[in-house]
């Protein structure tokens, strides 16, 4: 993590102003030492010349009265040095003459040979030390001679020398002033770059810290970061606070917007019962309605699907190929596919591409989105209508040739022939009486069909009325093959019913357990009230339906088996009829058989 900008800013400032201090000690104290140089340079060529001024050349020539001289004078602090106009070294006040070389060399000593005094800073060759070093000339007539005389020729040279660590020593308080104001100058340049830094700091911070809490969900937080910035902080500063409150409004105005258009489409998605999938460009789920999630059992995580590849979703190659294709195409694509759950379902489906801007080419697919809408029912309903056209026009295509056949037959000679006439008109009749119930079964189930249920004559009223009835009506058929006609019902159970409709299911019901049973059985019909509802069932000892058959017994015009029914005179319709009266009660009807041990039908409509 990255310091503050406090911390950042005071480092900065105090590395700035330590370097200024810095900088501000050196050069001042080079300054000092240049000009203390000088000044010492000016006042040792003084003393060397009033001394050289006032020297008799003739101690040259005497090794002893030089070097008392020598001794002398360094008791003031100064080094001595005589030289002749030679350069030999005839006295030193701190080395042995003899041991030291010609100095003719010497730069102050060759510009007072030359009748001039100078001076210079550097290191002794003899003893090692940094010296300043003045030297003047000592002239013939130098001695005795007035003010102003002219002087004679150069006779030696007079010199006198200061050692460095006498100068530094010189310059040491000079020094520790210099240290001290450097000092005092870097501690208030430190103060002062701390109290600038706060004041930056502290309403950036203030403006960070708002600028987090509005991120959690603190609306008004940058509001009072606005209104805490002083008077006293940088115009800029109130300018960044004033701007941000007004991007946070902005931006919590959009997020508002973007919420509600994202809960508008959720609740669009959520009420629509086609299935649909937002894929990315690898073709993996990232959105999901809930009628995709319930069909294909997608997890979800949140409010989002976990991210499983279409394939893995669906299970469907034909879905997947449908995807990369209106990926690779761009284009918008249909297809009507089936897919494999817990049974086949048909779906149309529809494919649209998802695009996003890209500067040099337009714009690219970077997802889609899938629509599947169920048709299965469609495709039933197709199926239904298919097989009952073919139904019917099967069921009635039989008796129209035969009362067609028949009435030529007679139109041609057969009315002649009255024993002849009376079976061909017998045979018409009862062809005409199957279509007769055949059209009459249809009428029933067009008028069951009816949307809604206004046109029931729902009263309440006893059960047992309605299946004596029933029961009354087959008697004869029943008595007939000496089969019993059994009830079992509570006479105070009581239904909300319409009566001649149930009344007729029941009719259909027993007349097909009479019909499928061996003479001398038993056909059962109770009624009971469970669980809130009005439970009627009619067992048989007939012939039981095959378990393949059981799923398609109440389908219009289907026959476990075909020839027996026609010749017992079945339509084919009377289940379908029963489940269609079933239903329009807001109930259902249901059949439990074995093959060879009879069967039972039930009847579960709703008491009230």
């Amino acid at each position: 993590m990255g310091a503050s900008l406090f911390k950042r800013s005071l480092a900065l400032l105090s590395i700035a102003a330590l370097a200024a201090a810095i900088v501000f000690a050196a050069v001042g104290l080079s300054v000092l030492g240049k000009a203390y140089a000088e000044a010492s340079a000016t006042s040792l060529e003084r003393a060397v010349s009033a001394l050289a001024a006032d020297f008799d050349p003739s101690v040259l020539g005497d090794r002893a009265a030089a070097a008392a001289f020598a001794r002398r004078v360094s008791s003031s602090g100064y080094r001595v040095t005589l030289i002749l106009g030679d350069g030999r070294v005839v006295a030193d006040s701190e080395a042995d003459p003899s041991m030291m070389e010609n100095h003719a060399t010497r730069p102050e000593v060759a510009a007072a040979l030359a009748g001039g005094v100078a001076s210079s800073l550097r290191a002794s060759v003899t003893i090692g030390d940094e010296l300043l070093y003045a030297a003047a000339p000592i002239r013939e007539a130098a001695v005795g001679a007035a003010a102003g005389a002219a002087a004679g020729a150069v006779r030696g040279v007079l010199r006198l020398a200061l050692h460095e660590p006498g100068l530094k020593a010189a310059l040491a308080p000079a020094r520790w002033t210099f240290g001290l104001a450097a000092l005092t100058f870097a501690m208030a340049a430190l103060g002062a770059a701390a109290l600038f830094s706060r004041s930056m700091a502290r309403p950036l911070a203030i403006l960070a810290r708002a600028a987090r809490s509005y991120g959690s969900g603190e609306g008004g937080a940058l509001a009072a970061a606005s209104r805490s910035i002083r008077p006293g902080d940088p115009e800029e500063l109130r300018l960044l606070a004033s701007t941000l409150e007004a991007m946070a409004a902005e931006i919590g105005e959009r997020i508002s917007a973007a919420e509600a258009q994202g809960e508008r489409l959720e609740a669009i998605l959520d009420a629509m019962s086609e299935a649909v999938l937002a894929l990315d460009s690898d073709c993996r789920v990232t959105i999901a309605n809930p009628s995709a999630l319930g069909l294909f059992g997608i997890r979800a995580e949140g409010s989002r699907p976990a991210r499983p590849s279409l394939l893995e979703a669906t299970h469907s190659s034909d879905l997947q190929a449908l995807a990369v294709d209106c990926l690779d195409s761009g284009a918008e694509r249909r297809a009507e596919l089936a897919l494999y759950q817990s049974s086949e379902r048909f779906f149309q489906a529809f494919a649209a591409p998802l695009f996003e801007s890209v500067p040099s080419t337009g714009k690219r697919p970077v997802g889609l989105v899938i629509v599947l809408g169920d048709i299965t029912e469609l495709r039933r309903l197709e199926r239904v209508r298919r097989d009952f056209v073919a139904n019917v026009s099967h069921e009635l295509r039989t008796p129209v040739q035969l009362v067609k056949g028949f009435a030529e037959t007679l139109r041609e000679g057969a009315l002649n022939d009255p024993e002849q006439a009376l079976r061909f008109v017998s045979i018409i009749e009862r062809n005409a009486s199957r279509m007769e119930s055949l059209i009459g079964d249809l009428l029933s189930l067009a008028s069951l069909e009816r949307e809604g249920r206004d046109w029931l004559k729902l009263e309440s009223i006893p059960v047992r009325p309605i299946i004596d009835a029933a029961r009354e009506a087959i008697a004869p058929k029943a008595e007939a093959k000496r089969i019993a006609l059994l009830v079992e019902c509570p006479e105070e159970l009581e239904a909300r019913v319409d009566a001649g409709l149930v009344e007729q299911a029941l009719v259909n019901l027993v007349d097909n357990a009479v019909k499928y049973s061996p003479p001398e059985t038993v056909v059962s019909v109770s009624a009971s009230r469970e669980d809130g509802s009005l439970l009627i069932e009619v067992r048989d000892q007939g012939i039981g339906i095959p378990a393949r058959d059981l799923p398609r017994v109440f389908e219009r015009f289907y026959r476990v088996d075909k020839a027996r029914s026609r010749e017992l005179g079945g339509t084919g319709l009377g289940l379908a009829i029963v489940r269609h009266i079933a239903m329009a009660h807001g109930g259902e009807a249901s059949v439990e058989s074995w093959e060879g041990e009879g069967s039972t039908f039930r009847i579960r409509l709703p008491i009230n």
